[in-house]
């Protein structure tokens, strides 16, 4: 199957799903499950579109979100990036932020009212200048390694989350769960220009690689700016770039945020696998 894990791939994350009980039914094959929501999130097909020798579109639902509950989606990224980090593979010296837009279809209207603690109120979901939208925050470090993600409604403006967004590379870990140091230097945008990410992010020892804005006066800063750095922050960009190219991250169709992490989380699985080049 052209999406499908490779058994190299699969080697690297096949610890994480227990050998099934040796009575009652037998559950379903985790990696056959995980290759049809990586072909669903590649296509933006429908849940019942799913291919037949895939499994049961019902069934492949059900372990998605399951394991996007349970946590075993993230295990995967987690498992990936020690991978990445045990290999030398992480970039330390600088990370990027930034937000992009991303169109929410109708059919991801009308979520559920009742409360689950791991979902927003709104979904995720609001009016910008694109429409009906979702703002998906990444983070990813100077090789365009995704180390983090967080969603908010369309409208709502990055530098309002930076903190949010650090925190989700908080507990990043090497494969011996010795945590990593945060980078040296974190760029963004001008849309992070403000006194209070400089002072946040100088309490966390990272120098801020952010432009002034041209009406204030650069001199006033506590940091000079790292034009060098700074060239390397469209590897936000591009990885945003990678990660719209599969459909179910390019259009949202999930109601709930929290399904729509699980797709995101997706995207990232399938990121590392490419970067990584497992068995080439």
């Amino acid at each position: 199957m052209r999406h499908g894990l490779t058994d190299e791939e699969w080697n690297v994350i096949e610890e994480l799903f227990p050998s099934p009980a040796s009575t009652g039914r037998p559950p379903a094959d985790p990696r056959k499950m995980l290759n049809a929501m990586i072909w669903l999130n590649n296509t933006g097909a429908k849940w019942r579109d799913i291919p037949s020798d895939l499994g049961a579109w019902q069934t492949v639902f059900k372990y998605f979100d399951r394991w996007n509950s349970d946590g075993t989606l993230q295990e995967i990224v987690n498992r990936l990036t020690q991978f990445s980090i045990d290999k030398g593979e992480l970039d330390g010296d600088l990370w990027c932020i930034d937000g992009t837009i991303l169109r929410a279809h109708r059919c991801a209207a009308g979520g559920a009212k009742k409360k689950d603690p791991d979902e927003p109120a709104d979904h995720a979901l609001g009016r910008s200048k694109g429409g009906f939208t979702t703002k998906m925050h990444v983070l990813t470090d100077g090789k365009g390694n995704p180390l983090g993600f967080h969603l908010t409604a369309g409208q709502v403006h990055e530098s309002t989350v930076v903190d949010e967004v650090l925190m989700t590379a908080n507990d990043l870990t090497d494969s011996e769960g010795q945590g990593i140091a945060w980078p040296i230097a974190l760029s963004g945008d001008k849309g992070y220009r403000a006194d209070w990410i400089d002072e946040y992010l100088i309490d966390l020892g990272i120098m801020p690689v952010i432009p002034s804005k041209a009406s204030e006066d650069r001199s006033k800063r506590p940091v000079v700016f790292d034009k060098d750095r700074y060239r390397n922050r469209n590897i936000v960009e591009r990885l945003i770039g990678w990660l719209k190219e599969y459909r179910r991250i390019f259009s949202r169709y999930e109601k709930s945020a929290k399904n729509f992490s699980g797709m995101i989380r997706l995207g990232f699985i399938q990121r590392y696998y490419r970067t990584l080049q497992i068995g080439v």
